[in-house]
């Protein structure tokens, strides 16, 4: 069993359709294509370095504010204070492999 407040929460998306989830996907997706650097993963978390300028801060927000709703088996935080964007997860690493999100090599 999983320690903490998430060990009973299932690791699923539950967004009210499969149109919803691909279109949130398809976001996604286009927003990395747009402003990802680099990311890493180190155990039970997960960093996503983008690139800082207005748009990408608005696009994040919104981003994180649906998966907040949908993988709220996870923990999701924005740091806005450095010279780049990123976004934090946290969570199990079942979690963080739940939604899928490629890590390049270091």
């Amino acid at each position: 069993m999983t320690p903490g407040p998430f060990r009973d929460v299932p690791l699923a998306c539950t967004l009210p359709s499969i149109a919803e989830a691909k279109a949130q996907v398809e976001r996604w997706q286009a927003f990395d294509a747009d402003y990802a650097l680099s990311s890493e993963l180190s155990g039970a978390e997960l960093t996503i370095h983008y690139a800082k300028v207005d748009d990408s801060i608005s696009r994040l927000r919104e981003l994180v504010a649906v998966e907040k709703r949908c993988c709220a088996f996870l923990e999701w935080d924005i740091d806005e204070t450095g010279s780049d964007l990123r976004l934090i997860a946290r969570g199990t690493p079942q979690q963080l492999a739940a939604i899928n999100v490629p890590v390049p090599p270091r």
